[in-house]
């Protein structure tokens, strides 16, 4: 059977996880549909995209629609004076017995200038696409099952290519795992719950911060369950284009909250501190478009992912610091030996109602490692209580503290019971990489 290829191409409308994946997506199912593509028979697929646009968004979008084993390749094109902006290329090579002139190319949106003579489709109606669609997804969702312990997992986070949560990723999953970027937390739960994620990576607690109430709220608000946590201690390195000295720097890019971590570090050499809406981000921008004297405070992978070189590392002020996530995702993990559990729970306004909650925990000899308050947000001047305690819900003696607590509570919900993560080192000697998500 010989080897053919088709093409395709498409343009989005901004820079989005959500936007390129529904685009290339919507482009893959019309060549699939058109062309009769079986994912079996694909060999390989390879994208490119102008360079306003996250080139691995279109190869994720192919996973996403059952293109497990084929081979896929994506970079940017070649700037070209007035060419097509947020553009999206594809070619398929797959298996095929059809004649060259029987292959139809796709070219949708902005990209039918490209091929105007290939910009007529046959039609197809909307409905009769978004059940193509759909049926690609099925065929991944039943791919996924079968392959469950041999495919590789696809790990939603917040933040660009090259965050610290995206390197905790990979610690936690390994090497091999497949990133989903995602603008905000609220993004992390949507792709998990639209299949288009696995698990996602939230980080939920810094031990100098405190807290991260946004993501507390989100796991209150959804049905998914925390598979694990993660314990990294907090590293920084500066960040700048190759060929730049620490001499030379003068102004430091990176997110509030990294900046205030260095703050010593940076006033002691008399740099200007600028805030930037994420760590990785800066290193995106400054190595997307370098300025003479300036760098970027963001993760050893980030310096990898953009081709900049690390000036200083380990340039936090404080180096007890660390920060927590949780991994999240559907259903439960299975039951291990060293577990730990998450619920939040409200309580009547009566005397005594809190203190008869806890000592249901305490009179069992459970452990609480944490509990904080946050508001109702659809109560005023009412409270939720997130808690923490040592041992697996399904253990004896917690799930009488559960029982009973269900009785004394206005309202309990489980988070989840999974494997607690051993400290890591302060010196990164012991433990996990030190890793970060800001």
């Amino acid at each position: 059977m010989p080897c053919r290829g088709v093409r395709g191409a498409t343009t989005v409308d901004d820079n989005s996880a959500e936007a390129i994946l529904r685009e290339t997506r919507r482009m893959l199912a019309l060549l699939i549909h058109l062309n009769d593509i079986r994912p079996a028979d694909v060999t390989s697929v390879i994208f490119s995209t102008t360079r306003d646009l996250t080139a691995e968004y279109p190869a994720l979008a192919a996973r996403q629609l059952g293109w497990l084993d084929a081979a896929l390749m994506c970079g940017h094109e070649m700037d070209v004076p007035g060419g097509l902006a947020r553009c999206v290329r594809v070619l398929i090579n797959w298996n095929t017995d059809k004649e060259l002139h029987d292959i139809q190319p796709v070219y949708l949106r902005g990209a039918r200038n490209l091929r105007p003579d290939k910009a007529a489709l046959p039609p197809v109606d909307n409905e009769d696409l978004d059940g193509w669609i759909q049926q690609q997804v099925d065929h991944w969702r039943d791919q996924r099952s079968a392959k469950k312990e041999t495919r590789m997992k696809i790990v939603a986070f917040q933040g660009e290519h090259g965050a610290f949560s995206e390197q905790a990723a990979r610690q936690h999953f390994g090497a091999d795992v497949i990133t989903l970027p995602c603008t905000a937390f609220e993004g992390i739960f949507a792709a998990i719950d639209a299949g288009e994620a696995d698990f996602g990576v939230l980080p939920v607690e810094n031990s100098l911060a405190g807290s991260i109430n946004r993501a507390y709220d989100l796991l209150l608000e959804h049905d998914l369950r925390v598979w694990g946590e993660i314990l990294v201690r907090v590293r920084h390195n500066l960040l700048a284009p190759a060929g730049t000295t620490l001499e030379q720097v003068h102004t430091v890019r990176s997110h509030p909250q990294a900046l205030a971590q260095c703050e010593r570090w940076l006033s002691q050499r008399g740099l200007k501190a600028v805030t930037w809406y994420d760590t990785a981000g800066s290193a995106k921008e400054l190595a997307a478009n370098p300025e003479p004297g300036v760098a970027a405070i963001a993760s050893s992978l980030a310096a990898e992912t953009y081709g900049l070189e690390v000036l200083a590392s380990g340039i936090e002020d404080l180096a007890w610091n660390y920060t927590r996530f949780f991994v999240i995702g559907r259903g439960d993990p299975p039951i291990t030996a060293k577990a730990k559990s998450s619920l939040v729970f409200s309580v009547t306004h009566e005397p005594g109602s809190l203190v008869a909650c806890l000592n249901e925990f305490s009179s069992r000899g459970i452990n609480l490692t944490k509990i904080e308050s946050r508001p109702r947000r659809n109560r005023p001047w009412h409270y939720v209580f997130y808690l923490d305690f040592d041992g697996h819900w399904q253990d004896p003696a917690c799930q009488q503290a559960l029982v009973s607590l269900l009785a004394r509570a206005a309202f309990v919900k489980l988070l989840g019971s999974y494997p607690a993560a051993e400290m890591p080192a302060a010196n990164g000697e012991v433990g996990q990489s030190e890793l970060l998500q800001i």
